[in-house]
Parts: C-alpha cells; sequence; structure tokens
C-alpha cells in the first residue's frame, strides 16, 4: 500500500509539473510577452521591493497561466514571488495575443482595467 501511494504522489507531482506556469517562454511570442509584463515599471518597484525586504531571498517574476484558445485570444500573466512553499500572486494581467495590449486584471472584483488607466492611481507599498 505504501508504494501504491508513493507511485500515486509521484504521479499527481508529475501532472503538476507538467502543468506549472512558465516564466521562461517556450516560444518567441511568450518570451515578448514576458518581457512586456517584466519591463512594467510597477513590475520592476515591487521586484526591487521584494527583493530587498527578502534579504535577496525572493524575487518577482511574469508566469504565463493560460495561453490563447479560439474563444480566448490573450495570454493570462501572473506577477508572482516563490515563498518557499508557494506562489504568490502580486498582479495578474492579460496581455492581447495579436497585439500585445496589456490590461490589468483584478481577480477580486473581476475586472479588467486598460493599463494606462491602473497605472494613473498608486498600489500598496510598491507605490511611488
Amino acid at each position: 500500500m505504501k508504494i501504491f501511494s508513493l507511485i500515486l504522489i509521484l504521479y499527481c507531482f508529475t501532472i503538476y509539473k507538467a502543468k506549472a506556469q512558465d516564466d521562461i517562454g517556450n516560444n518567441r511570442r511568450e518570451k515578448k510577452v514576458l518581457k512586456l509584463i517584466n519591463s512594467l515599471p510597477e513590475v520592476k518597484r515591487a521586484s526591487r521591493y521584494i527583493i530587498k525586504h527578502s534579504d535577496c531571498k525572493r524575487v518577482l517574476k511574469a508566469f504565463i497561466q493560460n495561453t490563447p484558445t479560439q474563444q480566448q485570444n490573450y495570454y493570462l500573466v501572473s506577477v508572482s514571488e516563490f515563498n518557499g512553499m508557494n506562489l504568490v500572486s502580486h498582479y495578474w494581467f492579460e496581455v492581447d495575443a495579436a497585439t500585445y495590449v496589456i490590461r490589468y486584471y483584478d481577480i477580486i472584483d473581476n475586472k479588467l482595467t486598460p493599463l494606462k488607466e491602473w497605472q494613473k492611481h498608486p498600489r500598496g507599498v510598491y507605490s511611488k
């Protein structure tokens, strides 16, 4: 029974890893999307904050959560830190696959905001 449990756990872990987020990009388009998100001033500022307050133990990175489909032509990207046990998301964005237009995704209100509008309003400890 222990062997069966171990095999089941390893199998589940393998499936989880296969569907895990990607912070590198599998192709040219994904790399461009990640570069766009990682170069946003808000993401850079938050990244500096996380690095400073974790004594360089944690970093903030963009991860592709979903790729475009026929129904939804956008990348869903989270900006997250790995805290040693979990990925903790700080920001969510949608990036149009055709135009690369970025929209901020508010997961609490389930609302999309154009990037320029979102950038007008300071957010939390990462504000200027």
